[in-house]
Parts: C-alpha cells; sequence; structure tokens
C-alpha cells in the first residue's frame, strides 16, 4: 500500500461501521477518492464479502503496471479488502475484483499458462456493485466469448478532472454484416460496416479488433454523433473482426503479419468497394496489437493506405526470446526498426499512448508500451511523416481507447 494512508479506512477499522462505509462508497460510486498532495488523488479500492482472498485486476494505477493483479488487504473481523493507491486526477481506467486469485504465484514469463489463468480467472472476476460505470470484458470478447452477466463487467473508473465525452451514449446506428473468406489466412470473420448518411463517395475507415471496438467501446456509436454534428467527415467504418478461434489467431495475425496485409488489401478492399461508394483515401487503424498490424500494413502497402490510427499500438514488440519463440529476433521494437533503415513512405499517422503504460514487460525486455510509442513518433518524424501524438490520460484498457479513438478520428478527418 502506499505510503499515505486512506482516512477513510482508518475511520472504519475505528467505528466498524459497515453500514456507513457501505454509502460512502454508494454516493463515490466506486472506489474511495481522497484529496492527497500535488496532482494525486487517493484511490481506494473497497470489496465487502466474506472471501478469503480477494484482488483488484486491471487498474493500470500501481506501482508494477503490468502485473495481471494487486492483492487486497483485510480489515480482521470484518468482510472488508481495501488498496489505496496515489493516482493522477485526470485520468480513467477498468477495473474488476478478482476472488481467490490464481495469478498471484504465477510464472509471469509462461504465455501458455498465463492464458489459461485469465481464463479460469473470467468466472472469479467482479464488477465493483457501487460502480454504475462499465464496460463488456475486452479480454472475454478477444477470447471469443459474445455474453457475460453485468456483474462480470469491467467497472470503469473516472477521476475528477476527466475530461467529459459524450459521445457514446446515443443510440446505436444501423450496420451491415459482412462475411469475409479469406484465403491468405485460410479463413473467415464477420465485417460490420457503418455507412454515413448522405452520398458518396466517403474515406474509408478500417479498424482491427471490430468486435471489440463494437460491443466493448461502443465506437460506431461515437462515429456516428460526430458525423451528424459536423464534427467529425463522413466517412464508411468497416468494423474487422478477428476470426472465430480468438485470442491465438489475433496473436499471430495481428505480430506485422503479411498474409493480413494481403487480407486488407486484396480481399476485404474490393468486397468494400463492390459495396460502397469510396475515395482512394483509406485509413487502417487498431489498438494495441491492432495498433502494430494497421501500422505495418501501411509500412507494406503505403499505396493503398493515407494514414494510420495506432491506438496504444504494441510498438514494443519484436523480441523473440527462444526458438519458436513469439516474436522476430532478439531485440524489441521490430517495426519501428524498419521504419528507420527503409525510405520514406507517404503515410499520415495518429500515435497514442496511455499516460499510466509505463514499466517493461518480459516480452520486451527494457522497453515499454509508451517508451515504445514515443520512440516510433521520433523515428517516423525524422523520416518526414506528418505524425500527430497524443499521451492519453489512462492505461492500456478500452475506457481509454475508445477517447483516444474519437482524437484521432477527428485529426483525420475533421469537418
Amino acid at each position: 500500500m502506499n505510503a499515505v494512508q486512506s482516512a477513510r479506512i482508518e475511520e472504519f477499522r475505528r467505528t466498524r461501521d459497515v453500514e456507513r462505509l457501505t454509502s460512502d462508497l454508494r454516493a463515490a460510486g466506486g472506489p474511495l477518492v481522497e484529496d492527497a498532495e500535488g496532482d494525486d488523488a487517493l484511490v481506494t479500492f473497497v470489496w465487502i464479502g466474506p472471501q478469503r482472498q480477494v484482488s483488484v485486476r486491471g487498474a493500470q494505477l500501481f506501482e508494477d503496471r503490468n502485473a495481471m493483479s494487486h492483492p487486497m488487504r483485510h480489515v480482521d473481523g470484518t468482510d472488508v479488502w481495501y488498496l489505496s493507491v496515489l493516482a493522477p486526477r485526470g485520468v480513467t481506467t477498468v477495473y474488476q475484483y478478482l476472488v481467490d486469485d490464481p495469478f498471484l504465484d504465477a510464472d509471469k514469463t509462461d504465455m501458455a499458462l498465463l492464458g489459461r489463468l485469465v481464463a479460469e480467472s473470467r468466472d472469479r472476476s467482479f464488477a465493483d456493485p457501487f460502480n454504475p460505470r462499465r464496460m463488456f470484458p475486452q479480454a472475454a470478447k478477444i477470447a471469443g466469448v459474445d455474453s457475460a452477466p453485468p456483474e462480470q463487467w469491467d467497472s470503469v473508473l473516472e477521476l475528477p478532472g476527466l475530461e467529459p465525452a459524450p459521445w457514446f451514449d446515443g443510440a446505436e446506428p444501423p450496420l451491415t454484416r459482412h462475411r469475409l473468406v479469406s484465403e491468405a489466412l485460410g479463413n473467415e470473420r464477420t465485417v460490420s460496416v457503418y455507412a454515413p448518411p448522405g452520398e458518396g463517395p466517403h474515406p474509408l475507415v478500417i479498424l482491427l479488433d471490430g468486435e471489440s471496438w463494437l460491443s466493448v467501446a461502443r465506437l460506431h456509436v461515437a462515429v456516428h454523433e460526430l458525423i451528424t454534428s459536423g464534427a467529425m467527415a463522413p466517412a464508411v467504418v468497416a468494423f474487422v473482426d478477428n476470426p472465430p478461434d480468438g485470442m491465438t489467431a489475433r496473436m499471430i495475425e495481428l505480430a506485422c503479419h503479411s498474409a493480413t496485409t494481403r487480407m486488407l488489401t486484396d480481399e476485404l478492399l474490393p468486397l468494400l468497394r463492390s459495396r460502397f461508394p469510396l475515395t482512394e483515401d483509406v485509413i487502417v487503424g487498431g489498438n494495441s496489437l491492432g495498433g502494430l498490424a494497421a501500422a505495418f500494413a501501411a509500412f507494406e502497402r503505403p499505396d493503398v493506405f493515407t494514414a494510420v490510427l495506432s491506438t496504444s499500438g504494441s510498438h514494443w514488440w519484436g523480441y523473440r526470446p527462444g526458438p519458436g519463440g513469439w516474436g522476430k529476433d532478439d531485440e524489441p521494437e521490430w517495426l519501428t526498426r524498419q521504419f528507420a533503415a527503409a525510405p520514406y513512405k507517404p503515410v499520415r499517422f495518429w500515435i497514442d499512448v496511455g499516460r499510466l503504460e509505463t514499466g517493461a514487460s518480459p516480452l520486451s525486455p527494457g522497453v515499454d508500451q509508451r517508451a515504445a510509442n514515443r520512440h516510433l513518433r521520433t523515428v517516423l518524424t525524422a523520416k518526414g511523416n506528418d505524425v500527430t501524438f497524443h499521451e492519453a490520460p489512462g492505461g492500456h484498457d478500452f475506457a481509454t481507447f475508445r477517447r483516444s479513438a474519437v482524437r484521432g478520428l477527428l485529426t483525420l478527418l475533421p469537418g
């Protein structure tokens, strides 16, 4: 726990008044937020229940940014669990409460084990019952899980000072669904397309991880709100799902995979051009590995893609820890090194990353997410590319991604 103690928890230790603590949590709408020195706030996560062990999952506010979970403290003789942390004001992140945490003693370098534990932990993870702000859990969606009860969704933490984002609360616009059979990748997927009001031709935006942008982020709702208000230029937006086999295929297809570029250029684009009036302006984008894949597609085919929307792209990727490992060679930041060595490619870039995305992981020794995105920005700017870079007030989650994507779309397609 941080050196700064929660006054509200200290009061509870003295009074043991669970009813009063519960009332405070309801009034706060989630974790307790108290003043601290400087620009930080003291955030205290609280779970009330008769469990034998509880952790906070997510919430990139803690010192170990890449930890899968953070064990909570127990107030002896009560059902109250808590964990406090100093956090910058005005940030957002997602979190859950994890009961009987399977990650505590796990080998953090064993990706196969972690994958199994993520699936195992899904039934043990719960939304904050005092916080009404929730999103469908991204990890479940990537794994191909299409439904989960609201009490197992991600809770969204929004600290005082966060910029309002009203665009996600409107009615869902109509989408058309298309089946894309890919010879390049040897599989098939669904592509959901938003077409703006009015006649075309329109620019095209292609977003990878389409199912998450729709059901987790509700980005199609924001796009429709922004276009109809005139803030964003009308555009056709294609949300490209991952194949049905989920996370394993995603890790292969979005990690600088030339077959994915061929799927986008030789299979998806002809399908979309046959159904929608489009200009030659094609923006490709995605979050996390999807941001890496989008930048790689533009690296391979700058004649097709005019701009990249990289939302917290995994530009640390590249290090291969051993024979058969997931990577390219013995260094991180493989794609950034390719851009540095290649001739200039006439592509515009929106690059964003969360301010909380610090701390190297075993997959990228010596490099963290924020540093890798800053480095890509520096290399592309030195090459002469038109680059807009944004550090968002949040972490590696869709509470942050969707806000950054709106900023990026408004920059690349101003109304």
